[in-house]
């Protein structure tokens, strides 16, 4: 009989699970994170606990929830001190509700778990760095999702951290180093990160913004750093017309095992924070010029942190554009032949994709999370079509066009068509757009002329037939 019983309540549970395996997270949504972080470097693990602040956004009650949770191993799920039953399949985590969530309601759910190296968690004897959230915080990785973040990190009494949000208070506590951190802006959580390890800190600061290197003790291009990226800020918010997005800005040199690992140590996150290579910091005193990854990486303060997309199908509104404003910095700073020389790379690059069959349209609507969404086609590609489109409308009208489109889609989602529309808008001779949706269609009936920056669009970011020579690779 008992048996019975227990079959009966499996069955139960699994049958509030099974609906929302099939329509999960539109039914609410996440405001806020409180996570608070303890890492052990010798044993490698990270204890975590995450308060998570959900809103319903349906008139049915809600039984059950999910949420991307990597490879981390949950040991509890609360609310209050009510124990929610919950189950792990694959990468995502099913939490089923005593008490369904009804209407407006808010509520609050506890998360206790553990998680070891991992893809986006990398643990070193004197440091740890993430590139992924799941893999280190329970969350609803969707790109559409915006979410504010507390994060306490406890560390070593010897660590610097460094993480998404503002520093907002530090303490000591038991032998260790307590930092916490607060992110106001809901933000895409996809964009959070943190750091922690034996740095050596170096601040500076420029046109009202704190900059800080975090390297390890043997990196003595620490001024060097600084001097860029101060350049950088500047040259960036010119173009961009709008001041860097922040009152601080974080680079963390960070250890890499491997040649995967490189690019694993190259991360852009949330409020001012961004990983590079310690490989990197220390070519810089052999090759002072080497500047591009750095202003690359900064510029997604503006362009993906500040502007985001709905999902990964455009990401490259924020690696295209930041690659090509990397490649115009280095053309300013050391002179027109650099600056050709860096888009032929991208050029080259994207050659040989479409050699190897992989091309497709910049704005993709298979595209996955934006974690995921990265790649050479949003960037190497994104980076030689904004050449074409300045080659085609004129270096004046391009860049007051980025400036418009930035201006317009400040602190708001961004789409393919919005970077159009602003660029049409300073091109007086291109008004004939008018793009709703998955199936951009001109305006007009089907003889009128298209112009050619409708027609570099087309082929290029949405994938349409072209018959314009024009708009075509040279």
């Amino acid at each position: 009989m008992r048996r019975t019983a227990v079959r009966i309540v499996l069955v139960l549970v699994w049958c509030a699970i099974a609906p929302l395996r099939a329509a999960p997270m539109a039914l609410y949504t996440v405001e806020n994170y409180d996570v608070s972080l303890r890492p052990d470097l010798a044993k490698r693990l990270l204890y975590g606990e995450a308060k998570i602040r959900l809103v319903s956004q349906s008139s049915n009650d809600i039984s059950s929830l999910q949420m991307d949770a990597g490879g981390l191993r949950i040991i509890s799920v609360l609310e209050g001190t009510s124990s929610q039953y919950f189950e792990r399949d694959h990468n995502m985590l099913f939490v089923v509700l005593k008490n369904p969530l009804r209407g407006d309601a808010s509520r609050t759910i506890t998360v206790r778990y553990e998680a070891g190296p991992a893809p986006g968690l990398k643990f070193f004897p004197d440091q740890i760095y993430t590139s992924v959230t799941s893999d280190w915080m329970p969350c609803n990785c969707d790109p559409r999702e915006r979410a504010t973040l507390h994060l306490t990190i406890a560390g070593p009494p010897d660590s610097t951290a460094a993480a998404s949000g503002q520093l907002t208070a530090t303490r000591s506590s038991e032998g260790q180093n307590i930092t916490e951190w607060q992110l106001d802006s809901p933000t895409d959580p996809s964009w959070f990160g943190f750091a922690l390890g034996s740095f050596a800190e170096n601040i500076s600061d420029t046109e009202g913004v704190k900059l800080r290197v975090l390297a390890g003790k043997q990196i003595a291009s620490g001024k060097k750093i600084m001097d860029s990226t101060a350049a950088a800020i500047g040259y960036l918010a010119e173009r961009a017309g709008k001041h860097y997005p922040g009152q601080m800005y974080t680079q963390v040199f960070v250890h890499a095992s491997g040649q995967r690992d490189e690019g694993d140590a190259v991360r852009p996150m949330a409020s001012g924070l961004t990983l590079l290579p310690e490989s990197y910091a220390q070519g810089l005193g052999s090759k002072p010029d080497d500047l591009r990854l750095l202003v690359n990486e900064l510029a997604h303060q503006w362009y993906g942190v500040a502007i985001n997309t709905n999902d990964g199908s455009d990401s490259w509104l924020s690696e295209g554009i930041s690659a090509f404003l990397a490649d115009a910095f280095m053309g300013q700073q050391f002179g027109k032949e650099r600056y050709e020389g860096e888009i032929a790379h991208s050029r080259q690059i994207y050659n040989q994709i479409r050699a190897e069959g992989r091309d497709r349209a910049l704005s993709d609507s298979g595209g996955t999370a934006s974690q995921h969404a990265g790649g050479d086609i949003p960037e190497h590609k994104g980076a030689w079509f904004l050449y074409l489109v300045n080659q085609l409308i004129g270096d004046n009208a391009f860049w007051n066009g980025l400036r418009r489109y930035t201006s317009n889609q400040w602190g708001q989602v961004a789409t393919s068509q919005d970077l159009q529309m602003a660029l049409d808008g300073v091109d007086t001779g291109n008004r004939n757009i008018n793009r709703k949706g998955d199936a951009p269609m001109r305006k007009g009936n089907a003889k009128t002329a298209a112009k050619p920056l409708d027609n570099l669009f087309d082929l290029w970011v949405y994938g349409l037939p072209n018959t314009d020579s024009r708009s075509k690779s040279r």
